[in-house]
Formats: structure tokens, C-alpha cells, sequence
């Protein structure tokens, strides 16, 4: 790594440090395993992470995908499905779990859980 590289890491890392909103996102395979079940440590270090954060101040918004793969883990899928149908039926039913574990877990740290449920008007108005 050159110098201009860590130079540039560490005002990332300042920023992060100083920054009173913080999105975070996450991927499917963080917080499941290939079956679709839970990967119970990835997520109690992850909700605890974002206790702290919370504890210091800042706004913690998480981004997360995982629903389809939550999903097929839940109804036993031998598969991930391949029709739109079929990955809407494993997302609705993956979201709900989802939904479930995080308000679990980050309820063990005091806090509470929202959704926030976004269409292309809501990106593309200003006002919302």
C-alpha cells in the first residue's frame, strides 16, 4: 500500500470517527449461512456494533439484503428459486424473519427496530 493510499484511509477513518450518520449495509452472505439459516454470531456482532454507535450519538441506518436467502432457509427450499413469483414469495417471507431477528437481537442492547420501505418516487422526490 502506498502512502497515498493510508494517507487516505485515514481520513476516511476520521470522518467515520466524526460522523454523527452512519449507513451501513450488508450483504446476504454476512448474516446467513448457504443454507439461508441465521449466522446468529455475524448478527449479535452486528447489532451490538450498532448499540455502541447508537450509544455515542450517532444515526445508524442499516441497509441489509438477506430476505430471499432468509427466506428459502425458513421454508426448508432445497434451492434458491428462480421465478420472480416464486423470490417474491421467499422474500415476504424472509423479510418478516428478518425483521424478527433484528428486533430480537438489538431489543438485548435496549433499542428498537424500523422498516423503512422505499419506491423509485421516494428516490427520485426530493422532499422524502
Amino acid at each position: 500500500m502506498d502512502a497515498r493510499m493510508t494517507g487516505e484511509n485515514e481520513d476516511l477513518r476520521q470522518q467515520l470517527q466524526t460522523a454523527k450518520r452512519v449507513v451501513i449495509k450488508v450483504g446476504t452472505s454476512t448474516i446467513t449461512y448457504e443454507n439461508g439459516r441465521f449466522n446468529l454470531t455475524n448478527l449479535d456482532h452486528l447489532c451490538r456494533s450498532i448499540a455502541n454507535q447508537k450509544n455515542q450519538g450517532r444515526e445508524i441506518i442499516l441497509v441489509t439484503s438477506g430476505a430471499i436467502g432468509v427466506g428459502v432457509g425458513r421454508l426448508r427450499l432445497p434451492q434458491k428459486p428462480q421465478r420472480m413469483r416464486e423470490k417474491q414469495a421467499a422474500a415476504a417471507v424472509g423479510q418478516c424473519e428478518l425483521m424478527s431477528m433484528y428486533s430480537k437481537i438489538i431489543a438485548d442492547y435496549h433499542y428498537v427496530v424500523a422498516q423503512i420501505l422505499l419506491t423509485k418516487d421516494d428516490i427520485d422526490d426530493p422532499v422524502t
